[in-house]
Formats: structure tokens, C-alpha cells, sequence
């Protein structure tokens, strides 16, 4: 078992007040079989009601608003999790919607002809981890290239992007290839901005890849929610009545200790 130490901070600015501010926020870890909450504080703007639930993946929402005048609002979510190596196991079997595609994670036919059939290797996690090489071989990091709207056919004629662009594109040929996968969000270790990788699923348990580093995954990554793709699981929504330009700014550090 390995500690860690999360901290998450979200700054959003407006550039003149707004009024009738309501949000929806992923920003809290997920309890599972390979990660424990030891200890776990979320701090918000004063003003804001804030209210809890989960959504029908069973990610854990946080959601209010704040109806008077401000130019600004910040966030906190910080604690502790232990976490053994990075595994699910699902007992009762998995929803079939994670073998179907959607309009982020779907190829044109002639896309999706280039990769049918060809991780047929008949191991499940041995093929998950060629697609994973592959993704990363054929993509460019590069930021401000697509949108959080850009669908996997045209990551895959950009050949560029940034980590929701790669699990995207490795979900689509996942799944091209019946290999029941899935989008997940949260932090990697060290400081930077949230993180995006994707788990396929062997037979019985969940299993966790990153084709951003080249990796599967094993420690450093904490989960905060998951879907069929990143629609299914924004870290922040959020509506106002105001003609402000908005600003974010988001920093994470993520620690062994």
C-alpha cells in the first residue's frame, strides 16, 4: 500500500459581475477496491450553497450556486488516499455501454477498418497495452490543437492533441475491437493540471492505462470519476447570467508520502 497526498485547486474569474452562478463539480477521489479515503477537506467560496450526491456512474457530485454579485470563484479539494495497485474488480460484470461507441469515441468506416481485427491476440491486457503503444506513438502532445468537443476521427487525422484526445482515441480502438473501455479523470502524480487515461476491462476487473505516458497504470493516479467519454464526467460545469469573460486557473500537486 502506498499514502498520498492530493491537493486540487480551481480559481475561475470573471471579468465583470455575475449573478446566478450555479455549478457542477467532479473534484472529490472515488472510493474503490484499489484506493481508501484516509482524510478528505473541500473548501468553496464563501457564498455558495453547496450540496452532495453521485451521479448515475457513481461518481461523487458537488453542486450549488451562488445567486448575489462576485467577480470570482475558488475552490479547494485536499486530503489523503491509500491506494494498493491499480485494479477494479467487478464481480457482478460491467454495462455492455462500455463496448458501444459514442460521438467522441467513434472512427469513420475507414478509420475504423484500419484497426478492426488487429489486436486479436486473444489476451485481453496484452492487446489493451499494443493499442496503448500505438496511441502513443502515432499522437503529438500538443495543446490548443482540439477542443473538449474534438471526436476520436479527428484526433485521428490530427494525429495531435492533449490526454483526453489519447484516451479518446484509445477507447475508440478498444472498443473496435470488443475490449469493453471506458474514460476516467483525476490526478497523476506531480503538479500540473487534471489528468485522463482510460481502463479496459479483462473479465473481471478493470485495469488502468495511460497512453499519454506509455504506461499501465500500477500507482500515482487517483480517480475521480468516469464515464463513456469526457462528456460523461467533467470536472466543473457551470452557468451564470452576466455578459463576463471568464477565466480559470487549475493547479494540482499530487505526492507520495
Amino acid at each position: 500500500m502506498k499514502r498520498y497526498l492530493y491537493n486540487y485547486q480551481t480559481i475561475v474569474t470573471f471579468s465583470q459581475p455575475v449573478i446566478n452562478h450555479y455549478l457542477l463539480l467532479r473534484c472529490q477521489p472515488m472510493t474503490g477496491s484499489y484506493m481508501r479515503i484516509d482524510e478528505e477537506h473541500l473548501i468553496v467560496s464563501p457564498g455558495y450553497n453547496i450540496s452532495r450526491d453521485v451521479d448515475s456512474f457513481g461518481n461523487r457530485l458537488i453542486y450549488g450556486g451562488q445567486r448575489d454579485e462576485h467577480t470570482a470563484l475558488a475552490y479547494v479539494s485536499t486530503g489523503i488516499v491509500e491506494m494498493s495497485q491499480y485494479v477494479t474488480r467487478t464481480p457482478r460484470g460491467i454495462s455492455p455501454i462500455y463496448l458501444i461507441p459514442t460521438p467522441l469515441t467513434s472512427l469513420d468506416n475507414e478509420q475504423a477498418a484500419e484497426w478492426e481485427n488487429k489486436h486479436n491476440s486473444g489476451n485481453v491486457v496484452e492487446e489493451a497495452m499494443n493499442i496503448c503503444k500505438e496511441v502513443y506513438a502515432l499522437m503529438n502532445y500538443m495543446p490548443l490543437t482540439t477542443t473538449v468537443d474534438t471526436p476520436a476521427m479527428e484526433v485521428y487525422r490530427l494525429k495531435k492533441g492533449v490526454c483526453q484526445d489519447y484516451a479518446h482515441l484509445m477507447i475508440a480502438i478498444c472498443r473496435i475491437n470488443g475490449i469493453a473501455a471506458r474514460y476516467v479523470c483525476g490526478f497523476m502524480e506531480g503538479t500540473g493540471e487534471t489528468h485522463a487515461w482510460v481502463e479496459i476491462h479483462d473479465g473481471y476487473s478493470w485495469i488502468g492505462f495511460d497512453p499519454t505516458n506509455n504506461c499501465r497504470i500500477s500507482y500515482g493516479y487517483v480517480k475521480i470519476a468516469h464515464g463513456r467519454d469526457a462528456f460523461d464526467c467533467p470536472v466543473n460545469r457551470g452557468v451564470y447570467i452576466g455578459n463576463a469573460l471568464q477565466q480559470t486557473q487549475i493547479n494540482v500537486t499530487l505526492k507520495e508520502i
